[in-house]
């Protein structure tokens, strides 16, 4: 299955009130890149989130968000009075030395540390809680891999498409070859007929026919044509068999490049060249989605 690198999935796992909560969001990128963004709290699932992940995504950049809460009512709020009360003396004696006003105030003695602190309710459950990690990284990989799969089903048949047209432009441009050889007699004929109106030199058909004979040959763009239909098979057999096509995609459009040039550097008429301009639009077209592809 053809999958693009933009994708996006969220999933959830509750249990006992604790939740938590993941989302991954992907983007464009030549190589595999994974950022993590975890909580404290999950830093015991980086290693297995990781691995669930890069079993499933080869190519883009990855970046995963995790959450983790639970009500009120599962932590107890533990207020350290006497700590708080001490902290107070102090700035007080501390302030009378300095010859200043006390300015304390409640928020103030809060944020001082050990005054208040939060304890858990919920006993600890380091299995379960890995088991919900993974059953809502499972629903997030889901619904991502759901939206890639989608994404490049679409890619796939525009590219399909493309490389149908590359497939008729490649056949004008052989009907255009086939009298090809004549057609440069012909213009042979027209000027050397223009230059020797006034010289009175007989022509040499022998001549003549080595010349255009030494035209068809440097002219001659059969093997182009046959590797370039063999290249936009194999780019089409890519897109049917599925997979992480897109560097072999990327590779076969530089191969197809290198030839649709050397067939516009050897045609002489001006038709082929200008089919030759249309393929490489066509060309390029295709490369802006394959760098969508995994």
């Amino acid at each position: 299955m053809i999958r693009s690198m933009s994708g996006y999935g969220r999933g959830v796992a509750e249990d006992e009130g604790l939740q938590i909560s993941f989302e991954l969001r992907s983007v464009n990128h030549r190589f595999f890149r994974l950022g993590l963004h975890l909580p404290a709290r999950l830093a015991f699932f980086e290693t297995t989130a990781r691995q669930l992940i890069t079993e499933r995504v080869q190519r883009g950049k990855v970046d995963l968000t995790g959450t983790i809460r639970g009500p009120s009512s599962l932590s107890d709020v533990q207020i350290d009075q006497e700590l708080a009360a001490s902290y107070a003396e102090s700035f007080t004696v501390l302030a009378g030395d300095l010859g200043i006003e006390p300015e304390i105030d409640l928020a103030m003695l809060a944020d001082l540390p050990g005054v208040v602190s939060r304890q858990s309710t919920r006993p600890l459950d380091p299995q379960g809680d890995k088991a919900r990690a993974k059953e809502a990284l499972s629903e997030a990989l889901d619904e991502f891999e759901a939206m890639r799969t989608a994404e490049g089903l679409h890619l796939a048949d525009d590219m399909k498409q493309r490389f149908e047209v590359l497939t008729n432009m490649l056949r004008s441009i052989e009907e255009l070859t086939v009298d090809l050889p004549h057609r440069y007699r012909d213009l042979l004929l027209t000027r050397i007929g223009s230059l020797m109106d006034d010289v009175s030199v007989e022509l040499d058909p022998a001549r003549l026919a080595q010349e255009v004979a030494l035209f068809a040959d440097r002219c001659d763009i059969t093997e182009e044509l046959v590797r370039l239909r063999s290249h936009i098979h194999k780019a089409g057999t890519q897109l049917d068999n599925g997979g992480p096509v897109g560097r072999p995609l990327e590779f076969l459009l530089q191969e197809m490049h290198r030839e649709i040039n050397t067939i516009g550097a050897k045609a002489k008429v001006a038709e082929i060249g200008d089919i030759v301009v249309d393929v490489k639009c066509e060309l390029e077209r295709i490369r802006e989605q394959v760098q969508n592809v995994e």
